[in-house]
């Protein structure tokens, strides 16, 4: 069964892992932390690199062990701006994004929301409990799963290249490392 965010606020603020899309050279990880009415989730991205026979070397089992960004880089997964540098122990690359979002903003964020088809509804949900209640309503955080919430987070950079979300965004956005999968349209560098 996967994670849902019921998961990830038990487990705040760890990373759970998932693949991107299938594809078995990229992985998708979610870290979320919710308080002092404020939601802070963290999108990581790794890709891996092969060995000669072409396997990859980050594996499910490697990231498992792998809770923060400090223990990626434990692993031998550096930071994507480092990628073709002389590092001949790297295993694979990680870039993240971080969006953080207050409940004081919520109007804001329901507004961009429902304008972009409900790209933010799973934030919305978690937003609108307050932190200190959030036992108390777990059924509905049990309610979103974690590939929903990598679909909306997945979302936002999807939204902002596309020109369909531009500065100043109602919640603040922040790229940590080189996109891995790029930017076609907007500028990255913006959001840094």
């Amino acid at each position: 069964m996967a994670a849902t965010a019921q998961t990830l606020l038990e487990n705040q603020p760890d990373i759970f892992w998932g693949s991107y899309h299938d594809d078995p050279n990229y992985h998708f990880g979610i870290s979320l932390d919710y308080r002092d009415d404020m939601l802070i989730l963290l999108a990581i991205y790794v890709m891996s690199d092969c060995d000669e026979n072409e396997a990859m070397l980050v594996t499910p089992d490697v990231l498992a062990e792998c809770y923060t960004i400090e223990d990626l880089e434990k692993n031998d997964i550096v930071l994507s701006d480092l990628m073709g540098e002389d590092d001949e122990d790297a295993i694979g690359w990680y870039c993240a994004e971080l969006s953080v979002f207050k409940r004081s903003e919520i109007d804001a964020i329901r507004t961009s929301s429902e304008r972009l088809d409900g790209y933010l509804d799973a934030v919305i949900a978690i937003l609108e409990i307050d932190p200190d209640e959030a036992d108390e309503y777990g059924e509905v955080f049990d309610d979103i799963s974690f590939f929903e919430m990598q679909h909306e987070l997945e979302a936002i950079p999807m939204n902002i290249d596309e020109g369909k979300l531009a500065k100043p965004l109602p919640f603040e956005f922040r790229l940590v490392g080189d996109a891995l999968l790029g930017w076609q349209f907007a500028d990255e560098s913006d959001y840094r």
